[in-house]
């Protein structure tokens, strides 16, 4: 099973977990270095982004899918 875990990385390259994980055995993680501005909790976009329509499985990553589906809802709304 995929899980998803909020984190902080420090200077030295020790991962510290917001919250308590347990896991069995050694896992394969993924780890995505966000800007130092989203360390605050920035709040979320005021409307929720879907995979869903036309820009699914057609983009090399989450940016560019954010980028070209708040502008395709910008169009729907016009």
């Amino acid at each position: 099973m995929m899980q998803t875990l909020e984190a902080t990385l420090d200077e030295s390259g020790h991962i510290h977990f917001a919250e308590p994980v347990k896991i069995s055995g050694m896992r394969r993680v993924l780890v995505t270095l966000l800007d130092a501005s989203n360390e605050s909790g920035a709040s979320a976009p005021p409307r929720s982004i879907t995979a869903r329509g036309a820009m699914k499985g057609m983009l090399s990553s989450v940016d560019e899918f954010i980028t070209n589906k708040t502008a395709e809802i910008e169009l729907e709304e016009k």
